[in-house]
């Protein structure tokens, strides 16, 4: 078994870039972990997807995670690359994924040039959950749960107001109001005026 020593992980049910950690995350110190080199497809397979792993790799990196300052040991957990990226999963006693971390890209970046050295490795495992993961920012995520609160309580005549301010257009028809708003690209320009113009008119408390 190869090991890494001294990162930095975030270990959470959802997979956070590392750019989007924040200060309320539990970061964890890691001293040292074990490391598994696969295949491009077996590691996109591993990022997107919740899987359980056979009993013989849960036995190769059982109580192997140490954990600094802490005196303590994650039982089950490991890095994973396909030499480009790198991922770390914890899983329970079962061998289902539970939670997944990605690393501070200074680290991986050196990382890498170790994993570079070593040899791949078949692992056996199940999907149990196929569907992909939706890589946006917390902000992101709280962006749109918030514009789907306005617009589901919102009156008609706002609703009308707020269409006509995003669009330069009148619709009367609820339904296709809310389609087409439905329909904007999350990253285009309507989207950003949305958000902005519910957050100046919006009547939940803050």
């Amino acid at each position: 078994m190869n090991y890494i020593y001294d990162i930095y992980l975030n270990l959470n049910e959802t997979l956070y870039d590392f750019f989007d950690w924040n200060k309320n995350d539990k970061i964890i110190h890691i001293k040292k972990i074990p490391v598994i080199k696969v295949n491009e497809e077996t590691f996109k397979t591993l990022t997107s997807n919740q899987i359980k792993v056979d009993d013989e790799l849960l036995l190769q990196i059982y109580s192997k995670t140490e954990i600094w300052n802490m005196n303590g040991k994650i039982n089950y957990c490991s890095l994973f690359s396909d030499n480009n990226n790198i991922i770390a999963i914890e899983f329970n006693k079962s061998g289902k994924s539970i939670k997944k971390s990605f690393m501070y890209i200074d680290e991986e970046l050196e990382v890498l040039e170790i994993i570079n050295k070593l040899n791949e490795k078949r692992i056996s495992f199940e999907v149990l959950n196929n569907q992909k993961n939706v890589f946006k920012t917390r902000n992101q995520i709280k962006e749109d749960d918030f514009i789907n609160q306005e617009l589901k309580n919102m009156d008609e005549s706002r609703l009308n107001y707020i269409y006509f301010e995003c669009f330069g257009k009148r619709e009367k028809n609820k339904k296709i109001i809310l389609d087409n708003i439905k329909k904007l690209q999350k990253n285009s320009k309507i989207y950003e005026n949305l958000y902005d113009i519910l957050k100046l008119t919006s009547t939940t408390k803050k």
